[in-house]
């Protein structure tokens, strides 16, 4: 087992210790080959991350133009690698004139609904829902609006998103990887996995560091989110010349 928690490990860092912990040599496994194996682990821990934690890593923002009478609004899914959506945080919405004030747009926060729960056909809400209270739904590559707008305006949509991390190069280095640093070892727990898998014949090897993989994405996940919710608490060494006045002794 190898589990690596430290920081300033970049790519080239990971392929390094992963050739020298599983004893395979660089001609069967350059570093071309590991980095696909570097990038699919990737983008599992990203996943997983970012679905049990409400920090913004990699976030951006999105702003598109209302359109009469049309709620379905594509998410700038192929416009390069780097911009695809990987999880909606919030959508605001801004209907008419009143939303200005002082010069700056004032976005309502729609609220996120699924379609299982809603009492009428979407197109109800479509024509009906408050414009006081603005709901959105998820399809696919596109959010779902309503009600839906009377006006064509410049940037009366905007979508906060947290982005897919671009595939990794052999030359990236630790501050490009968006996952945060202290849990860039873990990326490399699972790599061994693959590894050892591709060797063939070492199958329990592959299959033990997978569960340590497994293992500590679940603790990272937790600590994070706990970092987010729990505070800090500091210890003061004791200070051993502190004496009770409420305790009386006897001679």
């Amino acid at each position: 087992m190898l589990f690596f928690n430290k920081k300033n490990m970049d790519v080239a860092d990971i392929y390094t210790l992963a050739i020298d912990q599983t004893h395979v040599n660089t001609t069967d496994f350059p570093n071309t080959r590991v980095l696909k194996y570097i990038n699919l682990v990737k983008d599992d821990f990203w996943s997983y991350i970012v679905t049990y934690m409400n920090e913004d890593y990699n976030y951006d923002i999105f702003t598109t133009t209302s359109i009469v009478d049309q709620s379905e609004y594509v998410l700038p899914q192929i416009a390069n690698d780097a911009a695809w959506v990987k999880k909606i945080k919030d959508v605001g919405i801004a209907y008419n004139s009143w939303a200005y004030d002082d010069w700056s747009l004032k976005y309502k926060k729609a609220r996120l609904v699924e379609s299982w729960s809603l009492k009428y056909d979407w197109n109800y809400y479509i024509n009906n829902q408050s414009p006081t209270d603005p709901i959105y739904r998820i399809s696919d590559k596109s959010i779902f609006i309503a009600p839906a707008f009377s006006s064509v305006v410049t940037s009366w949509i905007k979508c906060e998103w947290i982005k897919k991390i671009p595939d990794y190069e052999t030359t990236t280095v630790e501050a490009d990887m968006i996952i945060p640093v202290d849990h860039h070892g873990i990326l490399l727990q699972w790599v061994l996995s693959y590894i050892y898998k591709a060797e063939g014949g070492k199958l329990e090897e592959a299959s033990f560091e997978k569960s340590e993989y497994n293992r500590l994405k679940e603790q990272a996940a937790k600590e994070l989110t706990d970092r987010n919710i729990s505070p800090t608490y500091i210890r003061y060494p004791e200070d051993t010349t502190y004496e009770d006045p409420y305790i009386i002794t006897t001679v």
